[in-house]
């Protein structure tokens, strides 16, 4: 039989070894991400996430007209923490050895604190915590390497002072970790450098802190912090409020008591204006504190402040909000937006009681999300009210988009599938972009009542290729050139075709009007493999004659299916050649690979080449299927017809391989003369090892083709290309 020009470009690509990689699914975009700018412009994300905290907020600004200027200011500012130089530790124990002194064993900067906690109530009962502190911050690192530069250049390298502060900070940084037991530093003699003595006293500090003794730690900081003489009196009295509050969170000492002691200590240093311009982390610190002892209420004059003036915030504030945020159940004294933002983003809450919320608000804001959670529940009076409102909205009105499909979603409800349909077609020809088409498209199919209309509005076009179009310009004329403006099924109606339609299903549905060519294609590829699977000729001769009409470079293939006299062997020997054919629709434009028959690594539509790939057993989730077989679109069809929609799912636990490698083996037993019989046996054995991970091939039959291949065609090209089978042994 003269080859195809696919099955030319076939013979190409298996003269190359087998590449050790499989195609990829294509991800194929039919929407733009919306991002904070396009929030910010008036362009909504489809529905608002409760894990997101500024989208949800600048939209509830945007619906009730008070985003101003300096909103759009503070929420496109980007705060990042600056990530802690790694390098202070390592250039500080660089100093440190070239003056003969090394870390302590198992040194680190992190350190596990166990404490015994007792109920006060029952002495008795105690248990023990334990939790990881990063101990020892870099920025101590980056302090002790300026410091240990100053004291060299002051008293000079392998001087008495300079080996006395070094041996001293060694063992305070041996508490970082724990790596030693606690030993309270030597007090500085009397005859030392006045500066000798300061560091001594600031080092037995911050060596208890490093030990988890905070509260010991904190008075030696706090008299430090009374030495106008001492170099470290402002670090001293920073560090109060820092040692106050780990008793607090380490310890867990009387919590609420050493939070406010260290709240206190922090803003006493925050009146001091020349305090705050050496150490401008005092407010984050206030801010920190506060949100431990009562993080509710710091979140929510952040959250008021940047919603009344938010000129006054900062990219800092912004980040501290995000951060303290936390999703609570609405209370009596919860603002206007913690309500709203609870039921825009927690679907627990029900149509009823959103409605009623914006029948009491009477705001776009409450009206935004009774659109969206609208549902038949509300009977027909409610949803023409909400109708009416939302027509009534201004054509600038922030997220008309939104507004606009939730229009047509609700005149599906009412039954009015005629106007919503028309409201869709008289949107997408006000010259919207493409992704906003396609979401209009999909709220469309939403609410169509025949398998016509909605395959019609479920196909979209992608926003961007894998490839070029001028790329696939090139191909030949008989293959589906697919490019940007080609239709393609919605992911959506990719798994209903998936899942709930059976062979004769999709003959019903292959015509509907505006599909594309490679939609039609891929439709009559599945249905014929369905109904193989499924044992029906007589569907899949129905499909065959689809099948050529809509992929005339396979018209030669499946002619000779329809004269076989074994069907299922050369239904075999078609999909051991074409590993794209499968009774699954792959989503988007199906499956990319890098195809080497071309000069430059390109990625290629599989339908051109068809390379490795065969389908294995699905990993679907049906759980909810005897839901979707009760949409109306399903009403018409028997008992008998929705067990045969049922019976789809069967199929998924199968696999090329395991579905049609056995017919294989059988004919070619059966027909040792017939030419094609030793490709076709190699080409099973190729399949077992890409069908499948290689784990879960079926062995059996795999090392069965492989045993007549090598027994009866042992000198042949196939054999030779044949040095192995693949699977696991039952």
């Amino acid at each position: 039989m003269k080859r195809s020009l696919g099955t030319a470009l076939l013979m190409l690509a298996f003269a190359c070894p087998a590449s050790a990689s499989a195609p990829t699914e294509y991800v194929t975009p039919f929407f733009d991400q919306i991002e904070r700018d396009d929030v910010i412009a008036g362009n909504f994300p489809t529905y608002l996430s409760r894990y997101d905290v500024i989208d949800p907020l600048i939209v509830y600004l945007q619906l009730n007209g008070r985003f101003t200027d300096h909103h759009a200011t503070l929420f496109q500012s980007k705060y990042t923490r600056p990530a802690p130089d790694q390098n202070y530790v390592r250039l500080f124990w660089r100093m440190a050895r070239e003056e003969g002194y090394e870390p302590a064993t198992g040194f680190g900067t992190r350190r596990l604190f166990s404490r015994v906690i007792t109920d006060p109530a029952n002495p008795g009962n105690s248990r023990t915590t334990s939790n990881y502190v990063h101990n020892c911050q870099f920025d101590a690192f980056k302090t002790a390497g300026e410091t240990l530069s100053d004291r060299k250049s002051r008293y000079g390298s392998g001087s008495v002072e300079l080996s006395r502060w070094l041996e001293a900070q060694v063992q305070v940084f041996a508490q970082c970790s724990g790596e030693t037991d606690f030993v309270q530093l030597e007090e500085p003699a009397s005859d030392w450098l006045p500066l000798e003595q300061h560091d001594r006293h600031y080092q037995i500090a911050a060596a208890y802190f490093y030990d988890g003794q905070y509260l010991e730690a904190a008075s030696l900081f706090e008299e430090i912090g009374r030495n106008a003489d001492s170099p470290w009196q402002d670090l001293g009295r920073y560090l109060v409020g820092r040692a106050l509050a780990r008793e607090a969170t380490v310890n867990r000492n009387d919590p609420l008591r050493h939070l406010e002691l260290s709240l206190n200590a922090y803003q006493e240093l925050a009146n001091e204006p020349e305090y705050l311009a050496a150490f401008p982390s005092v407010p984050g610190q206030i801010i920190g504190v506060r949100a431990r002892i009562d993080s509710a209420a710091v979140q929510s004059d952040i959250e008021q402040r940047i919603i009344d003036d938010p000129a006054s915030m900062s990219a800092q504030d912004l980040f501290n909000y995000v951060y303290l945020r936390r999703r609570v159940s609405p209370t009596d004294e919860a603002t206007d937006y913690t309500r709203w933002v609870w039921y825009a983003t927690n679907y627990q809450t029900t149509p009823e009681e959103v409605v009623e919320q914006w029948r009491a608000e009477q705001s776009t804001a409450w009206l935004y999300i009774a659109l969206d959670r609208a549902s038949s529940s509300l009977g027909e009076s409610t949803l023409t009210e909400l109708l009416l409102a939302a027509e009534a909205l201004p054509d600038d009105t922030p997220g008309q988009l939104n507004v606009l499909r939730e229009r047509i979603r609700i005149l599906g409800l009412l039954g009015r599938v005629d106007a919503g349909l028309q409201l869709a077609e008289e949107a997408i020809g006000s010259g919207l972009d493409r992704s906003s088409v396609n979401r209009i498209r999909l709220a469309a199919a939403g609410i169509t009542l025949t398998w016509s209309d909605y395959f019609r509005w479920a196909s979209l076009k992608p926003l961007s290729l894998p490839w070029t179009d001028d790329f696939v310009r090139q191909l030949p004329s008989n293959f589906h050139p697919i490019t940007s403006n080609t239709t393609l099924f919605s992911n959506g109606a990719i798994d209903l075709l998936n899942t709930y339609f059976t062979s004769s299903m999709v003959e019903e549905v292959i015509d509907t009007p505006d599909l594309s060519d490679f939609q039609r294609g891929r439709l009559a590829i599945a249905g014929w493999t369905k109904a193989m699977l499924a044992d029906d000729i007589e569907s899949a001769l129905r499909l065959a004659v689809l099948i050529r009409r809509h992929v005339p470079w396979l018209a030669r293939e499946l002619e000779g299916f329809e004269q076989a006299q074994d069907k299922h062997f050369e239904a075999a020997r078609i999909i051991f050649d074409y590993p794209a054919f499968s009774p699954w629709l792959y989503r988007g434009v199906a499956r990319i690979h890098y195809d080497r028959t071309f000069r430059s690594s390109r990625q290629t539509p599989d339908h051109v080449t068809f390379r490795e790939g065969w389908w294995c057993s699905s990993l679907y989730d049906n759980r909810n299927s005897d839901a979707v077989l009760q949409r109306p679109r399903f009403s018409h069809y028997s008992d008998a017809e929705l067990s045969a929609i049922r019976e789809v799912n069967e199929y998924r636990q199968t696999a090329a391989t395991t579905s049609f490698g056995p017919h294989v083996i059988r004919y070619a037993s059966d027909n040792l003369d017939d030419p094609r019989v030793p490709r076709t046996l190699h080409r099973f054995v190729f399949a077992t090892r890409w069908a499948c991970n290689t784990r879960y091939a079926p062995g059996n039959i795999s090392q069965a083709a492989f045993a007549l291949l090598h027994e009866h065609f042992p000198d042949s090209e196939w054999a030779e290309k044949t040095p192995y089978w693949y699977g696991r042994l039952d």
